[in-house]
């Protein structure tokens, strides 16, 4: 078995009560077309009701929500900020700025000035949460105060900067796209320095980091100071102590799209795939070519108005449509390979390139048509033998091809080049069937000698076992995770080892 980070590095996580999120590492290889292929197995207890009559494949895709974006850029906010840096977006965006003040505008610095604009957010945000979650896990205070008081530099040498850039944006006559670019960038940037050095003083409140009281109020100072600079600009991303903030949150995730869009690649759904029903038509080919050759046979056997013949056409009738499902299940699980219900193009959307696709196929899985890895993998944490008897479980299969011209990104962007693949699947489907997460239990209580009403829990485990590689590999690596759910949404997401 391949070690996990030669292939993909994953996470597994819970975006909200309801839906879960994979993030898959597809890091740059130079000069490669690379091809990854996942497979998400999902065992289901059958105490939730779900099978091919009741949750199809369209329902499936309709819970699925599926992003693929740029890695945020490695560059510290000081190299943002330095004039000798020619990969700074900073310095890029200044240089397309003068390029449209001089008149020397190749029609395309305006899209570089905005591209850029939103690029440097991007980077920004990611410095400040990586330091500000640095603080938080490190066990040594003085580390902790240090790293701060860093941080606390660094911003303000942000803050300096983008008031550079908004005395130049203002000083002369730019379209209004890039002065919205830029008012967004401000605000979001401001937000994202509070958000983060409130996460700290909270941190601080709780004693787990920042022993330096001094260290503490400036942070504070610095909160105070971003927000009434939003005030004083009259950006909308202000909370209003003891009154509803009903566009807050409208407006806050607004931001946040607009200047991340710089790192998400264009998903482009083909309106029409024939491989999909490729395999369905060679079945009901197949089936309907049986019943001929049993109708024939009838035909040749007894008379068209005798009860033998009337029996034979109505059996083979039935056995047409078996047949065809058979052959489905058949197709299925041999021509994945090559079948596929949707294929999605991921283009680049400066230059409205294709850098590759995504293909998706979903399918039940019989227990004998099981892969014996992947069921060995789920059986792995049995503790007894009766645990395998009595977990009846409906198993379906997602499949993922993952194709990356790797040469194109390169030839397009030079700190843009790894790749995230996002996926977040509900699991809302799943739990409609479930019974109320809280029950009562009677239990006898020995102190009291009275009976007694106890809480119970009721949890139900959905089992997912990752099976991935690279290219034309035959070799295998396995992640293995438990989603614990209710009735009312997810509970939590375990790691099998």
């Amino acid at each position: 078995m391949l070690d996990k980070e030669e292939v993909l590095d994953s996470k597994f996580s819970a975006h909200d009560r309801h839906r879960i999120e994979v993030k898959l590492d597809l890091e740059f290889q130079k000069e490669r077309k690379a091809l990854y292929n996942i497979e998400y197995y999902f065992f289901l207890p059958q105490s939730l009701n779900i099978s091919p009559e009741n949750y199809s494949k369209e329902q499936f895709y309709s819970a699925v929500q599926h992003y693929i974006r740029f890695k945020t850029p490695d560059i510290s906010i000081e190299k943002i900020f330095s004039p000798t840096n020619e990969l700074s977006p900073f310095n890029k965006a200044v240089k397309a700025l003068d390029e449209i003040s001089s008149g020397a505008d190749s029609g395309f610095s305006e899209e570089t000035a905005v591209d850029e604009m939103k690029l440097m957010g991007s980077i920004i945000r990611a410095n400040i949460r990586d330091a500000v979650a640095y603080i938080g896990k490190s066990q040594s205070e003085r580390i902790q105060d240090d790293r701060a008081r860093v941080l606390l530099r660094e911003i303000s040498l942000a803050v300096e900067g983008l008031s550079s850039l908004k005395e130049k944006i203002i000083s002369a006559p730019y379209s209004q796209k890039i002065r919205d670019t830029f008012f967004a960038l401000d605000e979001y940037v401001s937000l994202t320095i509070g958000e983060y050095l409130t996460d700290l003083l909270k941190c601080s409140q709780e004693n787990k980091c920042l022993s330096d009281a001094g260290l503490v109020k400036e942070i504070g100072d610095f909160i105070i100071n971003q927000r009434n600079y939003r005030r004083a600009m009259g950006y909308s991303s202000l909370l209003k102590n003891g009154e509803t903030n009903r566009h807050f949150l409208y407006w806050r995730g607004l931001l946040k799209k607009f200047i991340s869009s710089a790192l998400y690649l264009t998903p482009q759904l083909s309106d029409f795939n024939i491989l999909t029903h490729t395999g369905p038509a060679i079945a009901a080919g197949l089936a309907m070519l049986f019943a001929i050759i049993v109708t024939i046979y009838a035909q040749s056997r007894y008379a068209i108005n005798s009860a033998a013949f009337v029996i034979i056409i109505v059996v083979s009738y039935i056995f047409k449509d078996r047949i065809k499902d058979w052959l489905k299940i058949i197709f299925s699980k041999k021509m994945t390979a090559w079948l596929y219900d949707r294929k999605t193009n991921v283009m680049e959307p400066a230059h409205n390139s294709k850098i590759g696709y995504i293909k998706e196929t979903f399918s039940y899985v019989p227990g004998n048509m099981l892969a014996e890895d992947v069921a060995r993998i789920r059986k792995s944490d049995n503790k007894k033998a009766i645990e395998e008897e009595a977990k009846t479980e409906r198993v379906f299969r997602y499949k993922r091809e993952i194709f990356l011209d790797f040469e194109k990104i390169e030839k397009y962007h030079k700190r843009r080049k790894d790749l995230i693949d996002i996926l977040r699947f509900s699991v809302a489907d799943f739990i409609k069937h479930a019974d109320d997460e809280t029950v009562i239990y009677d239990y006898f209580d020995e102190k009291t000698r009275t009976v007694v009403e106890e809480k119970c829990s009721r949890f139900y485990h959905i089992n997912l076992v990752v099976r991935y590689n690279s290219g034309e590999s035959k070799t295998y690596s396995y992640e293995r995770v438990r989603i614990i759910v209710t009735k009312n949404g997810i509970y939590s997401i375990d790691e099998v080892n």
